[in-house]
């Protein structure tokens, strides 16, 4: 009888460790798979990254990025096993910091980039760009019957925000803008465009916006988009103060350049001279920058005869630099007030001011931030940041690390300023007047051969 229990006990024991010999199996069949998946995607993640950098940074402070040692970082990291999504960011960052010697390239965690895409200047979800300017950032020619039909113009959708409200609405990277509400696009910039979407600064409630697009394949399709409620506080401040002798100068005060910037420092303008200014100082001390497009519709303010605004250089093919329009807002003299925090979207406002001889620039030299960034949203929904250019002020000056020199360290008397802005406009029109002289000098050398030959 004992032997008999001995037997069943045994048996019993065999069964219980092949059903745990099996479980073993399926839980290591599982986890295999599991960690097949987190590599491939890892793996993803990392030939992304790889490509971005390899193919869009620009190593413009010439710190000495080298490719063959940007691949090598690739491949071990894709020789590498990945725990979860966590590693891989780390081994990614690891990759940035050893092979990109730039303090502005970065990599961004979903969680943080989500919150980021909270402040494009659509307030959708929507980066809009130029026909040159959607075919440089995403390396992708236009499509086919949207080239057709406009091939030099229009407003493109560069970048979208997944999940955002311009995302939710249908539209798509490689879109043609064409009308928002009842307005057609046809002579109007991504910017104003842009503009013309995020509707009213200060809205408590949200509001939809209709827009027309042209899809890659020719449609025109009618898409309603909702807009968020927003408020955006103004970066101006003004005032108006006599200083003697008939003299009435009208400061306005730039903090920053958001989505208000243009549209304020055009109102404060506008009431100045309705009041009596004869000067204007324009104060971007402690003005740290913000958004570019923003920099450049406020420089239009004070520059016209389509004068450039700022130069770029990129690894893409140059394109024409931004231009004032015929006319400005004022013809009023003008003083710019800079400090060593004077950074970014402010020093290419005082570089154009300064280079294009509309008004004198006075204090401390500015801060230094000429690089231009592109964010780049990868498979994972996190982010990157790279260097893709830099900023150089009309005449060639490199804004980066360098800064701009102010031309007076106090303010200087009336007299002394327009003695540097007379010397600035005689050294800009030396060139061309060396042009003209020398086209007229071929001109009478081609008529008196032809003089000659008569005679």
């Amino acid at each position: 009888m004992l032997e008999v229990v001995r037997q069943l006990e045994a048996q019993v024991d065999r069964a219980f460790g092949a059903v745990s010999s099996g479980v073993h199996m399926i839980d290591a069949a599982q986890a295999s798979s599991e960690q097949a998946a987190t590599d491939a995607s890892a793996q993803a993640l990392i030939r992304e990254v790889w490509e971005v950098v390899d193919t869009s940074y620009m190593d413009a402070r010439k710190s000495g990025f080298d490719h063959e040692k940007w691949s090598l970082l690739r491949d071990a990291a894709l020789s590498r096993t990945y725990r979860d999504q966590g590693s891989v960011h780390r081994v990614v960052r690891e990759m940035l910091a050893q092979g990109v010697a730039d303090p502005y390239c970065r990599f961004i965690p979903p969680a943080e980039f989500a919150s980021m895409k909270k402040y494009d200047v659509t307030g959708v979800g929507l980066n809009l760009g130029t026909a040159e300017e959607y075919t440089k950032k995403t390396g992708r020619a236009l499509p086919q019957s949207a080239a057709a039909a406009d091939p030099n113009g229009g407003v493109w959708v560069v970048g979208l925000s997944k999940g955002s409200e311009a995302d939710r609405a249908g539209m798509e990277q490689g879109d043609q803008l064409l009308r928002v509400a009842d307005l057609d696009l046809s002579r109007t910039s991504p910017f104003q465009a842009a503009t013309l979407i995020a509707g009213p600064d200060d809205s408590s409630t949200s509001s939809a916006v209709n827009l027309t697009v042209r899809k890659a394949d020719g449609r025109r399709l009618d898409l309603t988009v909702q807009r968020p409620a927003r408020y955006l506080a103004s970066p101006v401040t003004s005032s108006l103060q006599e200083r003697g002798g008939g003299r009435e100068v009208g400061t306005i005060r730039l903090a920053s350049f958001n989505a208000r910037a243009l549209r304020d420092v055009s109102a404060a303008l506008e009431q100045l001279q309705q009041r009596g200014a004869t000067e204007i100082v324009l104060d971007l001390r402690d003005n740290r920058g913000g958004l570019v497009s923003e920099g450049l519709e406020v420089a239009r303010l004070f520059l016209s005869d389509q004068v450039p605004i700022v130069l770029t250089q990129s690894k893409a093919m140059a394109a024409d630099p931004p231009r004032a329009g015929a006319a400005a807002a004022t013809q009023l003299p003008l003083t710019v007030l800079v400090n060593e925090h004077t950074a970014s979207a402010s020093e290419i406002l005082a570089g154009a001011l300064k280079d294009n001889c509309r008004g004198v620039l006075v204090g401390k030299r500015t801060y230094g931030k000429g690089l231009i960034q592109s964010v780049y949203e990868l498979s994972d929904s996190s982010g990157l940041v790279i260097t893709v250019g830099k900023y150089l002020t009309p005449r060639g000056t490199d804004i980066d690390r360098f800064g701009i020199a102010p031309d007076f360290g106090a303010q200087p008397a009336p007299g002394q300023a327009a003695a540097v802005l007379d010397a600035c406009r005689l050294d800009a029109g030396q060139p061309q007047q060396q042009r003209q002289q020398q086209q007229l000098v071929l001109e009478l050398a081609a008529a008196n051969s032809a003089s000659s030959s008569r005679r």
